[in-house]
């Protein structure tokens, strides 16, 4: 130990400083080799993690083609029911006329078929299909309105009974309220 405290002694300091100053430049390039080292691990692993979910998608891809196939039959099987048009004013009046010629072939007396087209005031819905309300006023018997229901229920177009309301009128006769809901797309004009 003496012969070494002796040995610095008698180094020269400048000596001294260039080794210590090697040293730790030496350090220095050591821990930014590690450092970049295990960027390239962190780099590495994450292509890793990349690479696995791009091949679990790709094997997913077959059962989402068959799905988006079933998607589209089911879409195609409800374009069949909705009505079509190029306005809704031209589909509310389509419907109004089917609505009036199923109430006539039922024996009902309408009283009023109003379609209540809401204004498209700027706002778009995330949907493919829009909506229609129909309020119908009708008086006549329950066979008859029984009838109306039935044929409204066959029919090609979808139509959704929101509410009725039935009220004895005369002696075998009733009022009929019934609010509706029909479904329609628009053409592109």
């Amino acid at each position: 130990m003496n012969q070494l405290i002796m040995l610095l002694k008698g180094l020269d300091r400048k000596i001294l400083f260039l080794t210590l100053a090697g040293l730790l430049l030496l350090l220095n390039v050591g821990r930014l080799s590690l450092q970049a080292y295990s960027n390239q691990l962190a780099a590495a692993a994450e292509k890793q993690s990349l690479l696995s979910q791009y091949q679990e998608a790709a094997n997913q891809l077959p059962a989402l083609k068959k799905r988006v196939a079933r998607l589209k039959q089911k879409s195609d099987k409800l374009e069949k029911y909705l009505f079509s048009g190029t306005s809704p004013e031209e589909i509310s009046s389509a419907m109004q006329i089917m609505l009036q010629e199923q109430v006539t072939k039922a024996g009902l007396e309408p009283e009023s078929i109003r379609p209540m087209v809401s204004g498209g005031g700027g706002k778009t819905t995330p949907r493919d299909y829009q909506e229609i309300s129909i309020k119908i006023r009708l008086s006549g018997t329950l066979s008859q309105f029984v009838d109306f229901i039935a044929q409204l229920y066959r029919s090609d177009k979808l139509f959704q009974v929101e509410s009725f309301t039935l009220k004895p009128y005369k002696k075998t006769e009733m009022k009929i309220f019934i609010d509706l809901k029909g479904f329609y797309t628009l053409k592109n004009g």
